[in-house]
């Protein structure tokens, strides 16, 4: 069960801003290239807050998350953010283009507050999280008492209960038309009458939420309010603290769309890749690839086995064996949700049997890390900048929601739901004093 509330929450005010230029992506998608891009922007663009600058100079008292603060505290005191005056929900379309299609998609979700709990009965994770993102992130919510970005989760409507309540709403004149930088549509209305709220309450009660992105986020507020009902032991059930802001998508929209998170071997002593690519052969199907392009489009190709695209360095150069290959690994049946995925199959097969890469290795990405961009991978392979490239194709919108169903979880990075909501909607504050109502 789901508790889903309106919440009084601080917009960037349009008359201060040009909210095209204030908006980004989550901190966890912005490259240092593109911060510098969202610094030059907008002196307010959001980025100074989700993902600032870090100085030689730096100090406990003077860093990333006091400076983050601090440029909150400011832009509130001059109107450049400002309270909204009474709680609402709000119906956000992101409209897009897949990069995989070159089609435009429009996604339609509710951004409100969710009442938290562990995970694991009404909300349910799909990944792993890592230790270090969320020391970061609580460190932030910390510094600055806010939900700066939504956690976006899923939830199931098989009666399809939700679209006509929410109608209503954007039927009307909407209350932000976004242009970002980026090229992508941010279209968002205001809901905040009483029988509607009421009415998407109570279906949200009775869904379960599969979180899509923002598994450290979700951790980080579950962390905050421990540590908040320690510091005030006074505060109430309804207190800010007690709930996080989420963007809800119905786990049938059309406009999801998940893409893969490719792996990237690097810096990994004795690694002999001739040897490597044998041993592959040996217990699978490796099967030679003439170039990027044919590696690509085998791909995309649907096959009955497991698929792992592969990047070699250092062969193919009148070598023995092709710098692009795939490996078919048998598919083999099974009830657990996990072991259908490629990625897990990646793990276990290749980075842990073939290369003795646990998860704690991996977590720490000494020797993988993880990229979206497959030519960019692929480039750094022919440049001799890393050892090896491993392709995955995506899991499907279904196998998260059967992954978080049974209680497990894939690998970390399995999946990318593209895109990420923007950051700089609305902010959700946290302060000890803020209560939030009921529906």
């Amino acid at each position: 069960m789901a508790t889903v509330r309106p919440f009084q929450g601080i917009r960037y005010d349009p008359q201060k801003v040009d909210l095209g230029h204030v908006v980004a992506p989550p901190y966890d998608v912005i490259s240092p290239r593109d911060q510098v891009r969202y610094y030059q922007q907008d002196p307010h663009n959001v980025v100074r807050l989700i993902a600032g600058e870090v100085r030689l100079s730096d100090t406990p008292d003077d860093n990333k998350y006091t400076r983050a603060a601090g440029f909150f505290r400011e832009w509130l005191r001059h109107g450049v953010l400002r309270r909204e005056p009474s709680p609402c929900l709000y119906i956000y379309r992101h409209e897009l283009l897949d990069p995989t299609t070159g089609l435009t998609h429009a996604r339609r979700g509710i951004l409100g507050v969710v009442e938290l709990e562990p995970l694991g009965d009404g909300v349910l994770p799909h990944e792993r999280t890592h230790a270090r993102a969320k020391a970061d992130r609580l460190s932030l919510t910390r510094a600055v008492e806010a939900n700066l970005s939504p956690v976006f989760a899923l939830y199931d409507d098989p009666r399809a209960a939700v679209s006509p309540i929410v109608g209503a709403a954007i039927a009307g004149t909407p209350e932000l038309a976004i242009a970002s930088a980026d090229g992508d549509q941010h279209t968002v209305w205001s809901m905040s009458g009483a029988q509607s709220v009421h009415e998407l309450a109570a279906v949200f009660r009775a869904s379960r939420l599969y979180i899509a992105d923002g598994h450290h986020r979700y951790e980080t507020a579950l962390n905050f309010r421990d540590r908040q009902h320690r510091e005030h032991p006074e505060a109430p059930p309804d207190a800010a603290f007690n709930y996080v802001l989420m963007l809800l998508v119905d786990v049938r929209d059309p406009g999801l769309i998940i893409l893969p998170t490719h792996r990237v071997l690097h810096d990994m002593e004795g690694f002999d890749a001739p040897a490597f690519a044998r041993r592959l052969a040996a217990r699978h199907h490796l099967l030679p690839r003439a170039d990027r392009a044919a590696l690509l489009a085998a791909m995309r190709e649907q096959t009955p086995s497991h698929r792992i695209g592969l990047a070699l360095g250092g062969v193919g150069r009148g070598g023995e064996l092709p710098a692009f290959a795939t490996v078919d690994i048998e598919r083999k049946a099974s009830t657990d949700p996990v072991s259908q995925l490629d990625v897990a199959v990646l793990h276990r097969e290749i980075l842990e049997a073939e290369l003795g890469l646990e998860e704690l290795l991996l977590e720490q990405e000494r020797y993988v890390s993880y990229a979206r961009d497959v030519d960019a991978i692929l480039d750094r392979v022919a440049a001799g900048e890393a050892q090896a490239a491993f392709l995955v194709r995506p899991p499907a919108v279904s196998d998260v929601v059967a992954v978080a169903r049974a209680g497990q979880v894939m690998p970390q990075k399995s999946t990318y739901f593209y895109p990420k909501p923007a950051s700089g909607i609305v902010f959700n504050p946290l302060d000890p004093a803020i209560r939030i109502v009921p529906a």
